[in-house]
């Protein structure tokens, strides 16, 4: 095909992402990195993660993930990471399709926990990065938890003001 005859494509394509917005090109880049980040922390935690199903929330450093989880998995994760209960009455991070939002953890029929400091040393990835903070819903009927965190900005250091009140 002529150069010239590709232009006007080229043209509408790029019209189409603009009109779609980044949003649905960050959430298909970005939920693949946070899949690989929850599995890795869950692993070293001893415990393997499978069928993880991740979104990001717009185009913010923060998602959630979905995935099978034991009781017993759910006390080794909230041991080895140091979470603590998180109370109905907390104020927590909510995202328009966040884990608090979603069936079936938007019932009050859940185990959940938050990390208790901001940026903890737990929440270090291996490649240098991490999360600032984390909330985990269990659903003990299902078998089935939801992972919510946002990712520490690169060049962050040390534990700054919290935005959520610990």
């Amino acid at each position: 095909m002529e150069p010239r005859r590709l232009r006007p494509l080229a043209l509408l394509v790029v019209a189409a992402t603009l009109a779609t917005g980044c949003g649905f090109a960050w959430n298909l880049w970005a939920r693949g990195d946070l899949a690989r980040d929850v599995k890795s922390l869950m692993a070293r935690q001893g415990v393997v993660v499978s069928s993880v199903k991740c979104r990001m929330f717009g185009t913010l450093r923060a998602g959630a993930c979905t995935f099978p989880l034991s009781a017993e998995e759910t006390t080794r994760i909230v041991q080895g990471l140091r979470l603590r209960v998180l109370a109905p009455t907390e104020n927590i991070r909510e995202f328009r399709s966040g884990c608090s939002q979603t069936s079936p953890f938007d019932t009050g029929f859940v185990r959940a926990f938050r990390s208790g400091a901001f940026r903890p040393a737990e929440m270090r990835l291996r490649d240098g990065g991490g999360f600032d903070y984390v909330y985990l819903y269990q659903h003990p009927t299902s078998g089935t938890a939801c992972l919510q965190t946002s990712y520490t900005q690169e060049g962050a250091v040390g534990t700054a003001a919290s935005p959520i009140t610990n």
